[in-house]
């Protein structure tokens, strides 16, 4: 089987509605890949999400940028996990409460370039 190069696209596919706009905010990361969300059980939202071509890049856009912004602007409250997954396959988890999330979108959005930022 030949090998095809491929690139990241961003595909439309249905989210809770009360999620919708962090699975947007977080789409303008170009190498962000939301896997699997939820708007909240229990007072909680989550986003499973996958980060560039392999775990190394998913560990610096967490540990590096995403995890550190956001724990400066709110504490404990917006929690990021690294797990390893079935199949050894390695996500990121964002937990939050879900009446954070019109807050950490508008966090999101102060960033004017997200792929330079996070770079």
């Amino acid at each position: 089987m030949t090998a095809h190069k491929q690139l990241w696209v961003k595909v439309n596919a249905p989210v809770d509605k009360g999620i919708a706009e962090l699975i947007t905010a977080l789409s303008a990361f170009p190498k962000l890949q939301t896997i699997e969300s939820c708007q909240g059980t229990k007072g909680r939202a989550w986003v499973w999400f996958a980060y560039g071509e392999d775990w190394k890049e998913l560990a610096d856009f967490v540990l590096g940028f995403l995890g550190p912004k956001l724990a400066e602007e709110f504490q404990d409250r917006v929690q990021i996990t690294i797990r390893i997954v079935e199949a050894g396959t390695i996500r990121a988890e964002m937990d939050l409460p879900s009446d954070s999330i019109p807050a950490v979108v508008a966090f999101l959005g102060k960033f004017k370039s997200l792929e330079l930022a996070a770079a």
